[in-house]
């Protein structure tokens, strides 16, 4: 999704990356997936369990992985404040209707990136399109 946000809107990768992590950190936490990305032999990816372990590693601690995630999510938070990443891709002054004119063909181009498929949960475009909007406004969009 980082390279279809960069390409369509000139934000350096790493940027785009940032805008979009907590979003997809949300999105992949689902213990039961619609569907799996590439290992779809297994059960589930459990990815609430992995960053629950990024975040002890961090040594950010909760009282279960839920609790975890979010406080992982607010570190993350955290360090793009003191590096200077705005909270929105609206605030990288995007055009609110060209973004919204450019965002289904961004969204295909994101759901057939070779990247995509790798992701531990695999995501519909409706999904994409989603996560998107909250990037660009800001919560639930």
């Amino acid at each position: 999704m980082a390279h279809k946000l960069g390409a369509y809107h000139n934000l350096p990768h790493g940027v785009a990356n940032a805008l979009l992590i907590n979003e997809v950190i949300k999105f992949n936490c689902s213990e039961a997936p619609t569907k799996m990305g590439t290992f779809s032999q297994y059960d589930h990816p459990h990815t609430k369990r992995r960053y629950a372990e990024v975040a002890e590693a961090l040594g950010i601690f909760g009282d279960n992985d839920d609790d975890k995630v979010q406080k992982l999510i607010w570190k993350i938070d955290e360090l793009k404040y003191k590096i200077g990443i705005h909270k929105t891709i609206r605030e990288y002054g995007i055009d609110e209707q060209d973004f919204l004119n450019r965002l289904d063909e961004m969204v295909e181009q994101a759901f057939d990136d070779q990247c995509t498929g790798a992701n531990p949960r695999y995501p519909l475009m409706s999904e994409m399109k989603e996560i998107y909007l909250r990037a660009y406004y800001g919560g639930e969009g």
